[in-house]
């Protein structure tokens, strides 16, 4: 894959979480505590997806740097 390739790639990733999040915040929690909980669950999972994706972003820089 070449260089702008993988950043257009990026952009893309970056804008669709940058939806997700968006949506998320946006919908009122309407729930009961089951569903509450299931909810808590969900966003701590996308939590911990996000900071994967950072953590890999910031590695795919590092190693677009080194070249």
């Amino acid at each position: 894959m070449t260089d702008r390739r993988l950043i257009l790639a990026l952009g893309r990733l970056e804008r669709a979480l940058a939806r997700v999040e968006a949506g998320i915040e946006s919908v009122p929690p309407p729930f009961g505590h089951d569903e509450s909980e299931a909810l808590f669950r969900l966003a701590e999972r996308h939590r911990t997806l996000r900071e994967a994706t950072e953590s890999a972003i910031e590695r795919i820089d590092r190693l677009l740097g080194a070249s």
